[in-house]
């Protein structure tokens, strides 16, 4: 048994130190193609931004790890897939946050997260304008430029500062806004940086109390999973019943980002919060559909 863990702890500090080298590598290439003139494509809707950069950075970060882990399984935002043969499969977003990355705002990133055995273990997040790369798995816990870090230990929700993001679809963005007629009274208020992976990499270091979004995919949230849950915080999903009612809805901790889909709400934030930022998303629900 003792030498299996340190085989384990062996492996996953192998994947860490993969996924951060990579995510920081292509991120610094990013920044230097900031200002520059793209060419923009759309996916779901007109807000919903991919450009050749972005594609440009799935192939080099798939390129990278297939290269070390040639018997891995990849997943990317941009639909590269690689098969696997082996217990181990990644998520790679390539530029989460690719409008900010558009308008050279500071809240776009990197992000590469990795499963064993169909449970979240690594993590790396690299935010290029702000030169932060946070990393974590369970035998190196949670940092940022190699500094430990923790969720916040805010225990109040009327205290707590939370962020979000707003779906591409315009008839979702409406809803969404009625619903945070509900919850800004309650809480200290809501930051919106534009990715969410940065936003579960401040949920990681305290730099907001919690998060929550809907419909997110899960290359968005797989890294950041990681590094919630190894900075002392946890991740749960909200889905609506059988029904389609988020009033009675399935509520469960995430083991692992496959286990989303478009219609899951993804909560996060430290333990002493999570359920009351569950009930409070959970309560200012209006429908959907």
């Amino acid at each position: 048994m003792k030498d299996f863990q340190l085989s384990k702890k062996s492996i996953e500090e192998d994947l860490r130190l993969l996924a951060s080298n990579i995510t920081k590598k292509t991120g610094k290439k990013i920044a230097k193609k900031l200002g520059q003139r793209h060419t923009l494509t759309y996916k779901s809707s007109s807000t919903d931004l991919v450009t050749e950069i972005d594609k440009w950075s799935e192939r080099e970060i798939t390129k990278y790890i297939s290269s070390h882990r040639p018997n891995d399984e990849i997943i990317c935002e941009e639909g590269t897939y690689v098969q696997g043969k082996n217990n181990i499969r990644w998520f790679i977003d390539p530029i989460d946050g690719t409008t900010n990355f558009v308008y050279s705002h500071p809240g776009f990133s990197i992000s590469v997260g990795a499963e064993i055995d169909k449970e979240t273990q690594i993590g790396a997040i690299y935010a290029p304008l702000l030169n932060e790369l946070f990393s974590a798995s369970s035998s190196h816990g949670t940092t940022c430029n190699g500094k430990e870090v923790e969720v916040s230990k805010t225990k109040e929700l009327s205290n707590a500062l939370i962020a979000t993001g707003f779906s591409y679809k315009s008839e979702f963005r409406g809803t969404q806004a009625k619903n945070l007629i509900e919850i800004l009274p309650k809480i200290r208020d809501i930051r919106r940086m534009g990715g969410a992976a940065f936003d579960l990499a401040s949920v990681a270091c305290g730099r907001v109390d919690a998060f929550f979004e809907y419909g997110l995919s899960p290359w968005d949230i797989s890294a950041g999973h990681a590094l919630v849950k190894n900075a002392g915080g946890v991740i749960m999903t909200i889905n609506p019943s059988k029904s389609g009612d988020y009033r009675q809805p399935e509520v469960n901790v995430l083991k692992s980002s496959s286990e989303i889909c478009e219609n899951t709400i993804t909560v996060a934030s430290s333990e002493h919060l999570i359920d009351q930022v569950v009930e409070l998303v959970t309560n200012s629900q209006i429908d959907y559909s």
